[in-house]
C-alpha cells in the first residue's frame, strides 16, 4: 500500500508517514517544536527550508535524529538553550516601627536563586543532499539571581525606658549555578560521492557555553535605632535630660554568586566516533556513542578496524620503551 498519512502542526510544517518511512518537511520562516515524543526520530527525508527555526519543549533533553535523505537550507537555527532559573524571593521586612522600648525586628534572608536549566544535548546523523548554513545553539541557561534580604525593623520610641536597637538586616539569597552546555554533534555523510563532508559542514556553527552564575542577593539594610530625646526630670527646675539614641541594625550580608556552569562538547564533520576520551565532560545525555550517520552500515567494522590499529601501535610503543630501557641500563 502506498497511502500516504498527512499531520499537520499548526500549518507550519508537515510530518509524514508511509509504507517506506518517515519525511519531516519545515517550511521557510517557520518553527518547528520538538515535544518529547520526538526526542528519538528516523526519517527517510529531511527537508529544512530558508530561515526556519528548530526549538524543543521543556521536558526535552536530549533530540537524536537520523536522516537519510536531509536538504537544509540557508539561515537555519536549531535552538536548544537552556532555560534560566528563576530568581530567589526577596525577605520580608516587619512592620514599619516596633512597639514602644522594643528593639526591632530583623529582616528575613532572601531566597536562593534557581539553577539555569541544562541545554539540549543534540545528535545529527545526516545523509545529506545540501546544507547552505546552520546554527546549532546549546548554551546552558544562567542561574537565577539571589533574593534580597529584607530591612531591619525601625526600634520602637523611648517611654521611661532604655534606648533600643534597631533590627538587622536580612542577608541576601545565593545566586543559583548555571545550567552546563549542551553536547553537540553533527555526523554528515554527502550523497553526492564528489562532495566532501568538510566542504558540506563548512557553514556549521555550534554553540554549547556554559551557563552563566546567577548574582548573590544584595543584603537587607539595618533599621534605625530608637531616636535620642531630651526626658522631662522631677525636679523643681523641670530641667529635661538628654537620652542617647539606640545603634542602627546591622547590614545584611550579600549573598555568594553560583557556580557558572560547564561548557559541552562538539563534533562536526564527517562520520562520529565518540567524544575525546581525554574530555572530563562526563554530564548529559550518555547514548550519542552508539550512533552514526543513517547510510553508514560500515560504521561498527570501521570502528573495530581502528581500535585494532590503536592497539598495534600502543603494543610496539611498550617494545620501543623496553629497548631504550635496556640500552640505558647497559
Amino acid at each position: 500500500m502506498n497511502k500516504l498519512f498527512r499531520l499537520s502542526f499548526a500549518g507550519v510544517c508537515l510530518l509524514s508517514f508511509s509504507a517506506f518511512g518517515a519525511e519531516l518537511v519545515i517550511g521557510k520562516g517557520e518553527t518547528y517544536v520538538v515535544t518529547k515524543d520526538k526526542s528519538n526520530m528516523t526519517l527517510d527525508k529531511l527537508v529544512i527550508a530558508d530561515n526556519a527555526k528548530i526549538t524543543f519543549a521543556d521536558d526535552v533533553t536530549h533530540w537524536e535524529l537520523l536522516a537519510k535523505d536531509a536538504t537544509i537550507g540557508y539561515g537555519v537555527v536549531i535552538d536548544g538553550s537552556g532555560k534560566a532559573g528563576a530568581p530567589g524571593a526577596d525577605g520580608a521586612s516587619p512592620e514599619a516601627e516596633a512597639a514602644t522600648c522594643k528593639s526591632g525586628k530583623a529582616g528575613k534572608g532572601g531566597e536562593s536563586g534557581e539553577p539555569g536549566s541544562a541545554a539540549v544535548d543534540i545528535y545529527l546523523g545526516l545523509d545529506a543532499r545540501k546544507i547552505g548554513s546552520m546554527k546549532v545553539i546549546a548554551d546552558g541557561g544562567e542561574g537565577g539571581a539571589g533574593g534580597a534580604g529584607g530591612t531591619g525593623q525601625v526600634a520602637g520610641k523611648i517611654l521611661n525606658c532604655l534606648a533600643s536597637r534597631g533590627g538587622n538586616g536580612g542577608h541576601g539569597g545565593p545566586g543559583g549555578d548555571g545550567g552546563r552546555g549542551g553536547n553537540v554533534v553533527v555526523s554528515v555523510s554527502p550523497l553526492e560521492t564528489e562532495m566532501d563532508a568538510g566542504a558540506m559542514v563548512a557553514n556549521v556553527r555550534v554553540s554549547v557555553k556554559p551557563g552563566p552564575a546567577g548574582k548573590g542577593g544584595e543584603g537587607g539594610s539595618g533599621g534605625a535605632g530608637t531616636e535620642g530625646q531630651y526626658t522631662n526630670q522631677k525636679t523643681l527646675s523641670g530641667s529635661g535630660k538628654w537620652s542617647a539614641g539606640g545603634p542602627s541594625g546591622r547590614f545584611g550580608a550579600t549573598g555568594e554568586d553560583g557556580s557558572e556552569g560547564s561548557y559541552g562538547q562538539v563534533f562536526v564533520g564527517g562520520k562520529f566516533t565518540g567524544f575525546p576520551s581525554v574530555s572530563t565532560h562526563t554530564e548529559g545525555y550518555e547514548g550519542f556513542g552508539k550512533f552514526r550517520a543513517a547510510a553508514d552500515p560500515d560504521y561498527p567494522k570501521e570502528k573495530e578496524e581502528s581500535e585494532q590499529e590503536i592497539k598495534l601501535l600502543k603494543e610496539q610503543l611498550r617494545v620501543l620503551q623496553e629497548r631504550m630501557d635496556s640500552m640505558e641500563k647497559q
